[in-house]
């Protein structure tokens, strides 16, 4: 049986989303894992909330030793670098909660006006280092508006985010 399949991999999605990464996506995800694997090339179980803190994510204890198992099968203690992303791509696919989504909206919508416009949009491309074409925000909000005011409401944007969600896990 291969590693992947021992290990509780979904093979199909591990390998997509793993596909799916940029090169400097995946030197970033293997630079955090060398910052805690020892020689033997593994990353303690039990560090993994550290580093899951620095990636930004505050996983909860049970979620988080759910993950472990799915990764840990043998039960070693030890992660090597596929279990590592294993559980970093599954945290990075995870669809947001309603609170998540109402505070990305916010970040957004920096002026509090309840909508997100191609000035926004702007901001956001510019803050993050995205080299975006204005005509390119253009048709982002075009393409989400729903009411057709040029503009991004709640509603639009969590069916934006959840929709994405959904294609990155292979749903339909």
């Amino acid at each position: 049986m291969p590693a992947q399949e021992k290990a509780g991999y979904n093979q199909g999605k591990f390998f997509r989303r793993k596909k799916e990464l940029t090169e400097d996506q995946l030197t970033e995800i293997q630079d955090s894992f060398d910052l805690f694997a020892k020689e033997t090339d593994t990353i303690d179980a039990e560090e993994l909330l550290v580093v899951m803190r620095a990636l930004g994510h505050e996983p909860a204890a049970a979620d988080l030793k759910r993950l472990v198992n799915l990764s840990d099968k043998n039960n070693t203690g030890q992660l090597d670098f596929d279990g590592y992303l294993n559980i970093i791509l599954t945290k990075m696919a995870e669809r947001p909660s309603e609170a998540d989504l109402q505070k990305a909206f916010r970040l957004f919508d920096s002026n509090s006006k309840g909508t997100v416009d191609q000035a926004d949009l702007r901001r956001i491309a510019d803050q993050i280092g995205e080299n975006i074409e204005d005509d390119e925000l253009a048709d982002m909000i075009y393409y989400a508006d729903t009411s057709g005011s040029s503009q991004i409401g709640p509603e639009d944007f969590v069916k934006i985010v959840t929709t994405y969600a959904k294609h990155y896990d292979g749903e339909k």
